[in-house]
């Protein structure tokens, strides 16, 4: 609607200007006329004698008024003569005998209740004194007015029309177009938990809407992942969770099926306490994981000793392996020993590698613990010797609960071991990666970032 009122704004405008340059052209025309028939009068007795020419000279001109006035100020001559003529007002802008009018020279003058175009110059009798006489032509501004009303209405229903138009065919074009739109909010209403599977169509889109509906089946992909690894994680916990408690539940019904002694008493107690232990760890390293995805973890980073990290944690498997029969050493190999990092997390992460690896490194194996410089910081290496991991499992290793080799894996082993190393390493900006040769070695690397 704005837009089509002002180009009809525009045109009618130009309309007008066009009219008013046409008219002002129109009596410029009529002035050189009425020099030239003036020219050709040799007195001024003879002007008032024969006031034909100048009368044929305005003759079917609408609204238009001559004038000539005398060099006394006496009007000589008004064709046509009519009542209703406007008055006669005082010349100014008078366009010497010497210049031809042009258009610029048209001014305005008041006249009740119209306004006047008008163009005052100077005329010369063709006699040998040439008297000089004024030329005063005008015309009414409203001549017009009624071809100007006639066509601001056409002009005002065009734009209506020309509105209404386009307010309907715009409505059918948009309601077409949103069709794809209301396809996609259909499909987007029969996605739920049971049914992420569902996605969008693409093709079948817009141009405008595929980016909108790719980024959506992206974000369900990721939804239907998430929703897939805590179904499975919680199911893996039931299940991790319902073997020492069906545990302590038959070793407490058994106790209560007989009197027992004091020692059976103390036994069972000490079998149940470990249970309990059981249950402790994996329910801190449940919680770990879930503060670490909520990121309500908070590190206390600080320049560590890297040799000295790793001299200590050796040191405190070094009787676990001792018992294992494996052989536990250090391979310092970076020139810059020095890391960025949590200390707690640090040792956890490293703890939770030696301890795995204790556990699937056969007797007479060796574990090595390395420290090289990478192209991103320091990475530290944990390697053991053994059968190692085959293929199909490497992309599950760092899963929740996963466990490669359930029949080597420990009572003890909750399966969060691996995942809580990945997260430890996310929580620091690094990266935790595995090497496997089946049947020779397998090799953990904790990539810490250089500090910058």
């Amino acid at each position: 609607m704005l837009t089509f009122t002002a180009v009809g704004t525009y045109l009618y405008q130009l309309l007008v200007q066009k009219i008013e340059l046409r008219d002002d052209d129109r009596l410029v025309d009529k002035v050189v006329l009425a020099r030239t028939l003036l020219s050709d009068f040799p007195s001024l007795d003879a002007l008032s004698k024969s006031p034909a020419p100048f009368k044929h000279a305005v003759h079917g001109s609408d609204g238009l008024t001559l004038r000539l006035i005398g060099p006394d100020g006496r009007l000589l001559l008004q064709a046509p003569a009519r009542a209703n003529a406007p008055p006669l007002a005082p010349l100014h802008n008078v366009v010497p005998i010497t210049r031809t009018p042009v258009a610029d020279d048209v001014h305005k003058q008041s006249w009740a209740p119209d306004e006047l175009r008008v163009l005052n110059a100077e005329g010369m009798l063709g006699d040998t004194a040439g008297t000089p006489v004024q030329i005063a032509i005008s015309r009414p501004r409203s001549r017009h007015s009624e071809f100007l009303r006639h066509y601001l209405l056409n002009l005002s229903c065009a734009v209506a029309f020309g509105a209404t138009l386009v307010a309907v065919f715009g409505f059918l074009i948009v309601r077409r177009g949103m069709q794809p739109l209301h396809l996609v909010i259909s499909q987007a209403n029969n996605i739920s938990t049971h049914r992420l599977n569902t996605r969008l169509s693409v093709e079948r889109g817009p141009a405008e809407l595929r980016e909108l509906a790719a980024a959506f089946n992206a974000m369900l992909d990721r939804l239907e992942d998430g929703v897939q690894r805590l179904s499975g994680f919680a199911a893996d916990l039931a299940h991790d969770m319902r073997t020492p408690v069906n545990t302590l539940m038959v070793e407490t019904q058994v106790a209560l099926s007989q009197p027992r002694s004091n020692e059976e008493y103390q036994a069972m107690a000490a079998s149940n306490l470990e249970e309990y232990e059981h249950l402790a760890h994996m329910i801190e390293n449940t919680l770990f994981l879930a503060r670490v995805d909520n990121a309500q973890l908070a590190i206390a980073r600080a320049m560590l000793d890297a040799r000295a990290e790793l001299r200590r944690v050796c040191n405190y498997f070094s009787g676990l392996a001792e018992e294992a029969g494996v052989t536990l050493e250090i391979r310092e190999i970076a020139s810059a020993a020095h890391l960025y990092a949590d200390a707690t997390l640090l040792r956890r992460a490293l703890g939770n590698l030696l301890s795995n690896a204790i556990t699937h490194t056969p007797p007479g194996g060796r574990i090595t613990l390395a420290m090289q410089a990478s192209l991103q910081g320091l990475q530290i290496d944990v390697t053991n010797t053994g059968e190692g991991i085959a293929a199909e499992h490497m992309p599950h290793i760092f899963e929740r609960y996963y466990r490669a080799d359930y029949a080597r894996a420990s009572s003890a082993s909750t399966g969060l071991g691996l995942a809580i190393v990945r997260a430890i390493m996310q929580l620091h900006g690094g990266d935790v990666s595995v090497a496997s040769v089946p049947g020779a070695r397998t090799t953990f690397s904790l990539q810490f970032l250089a500090l910058n």
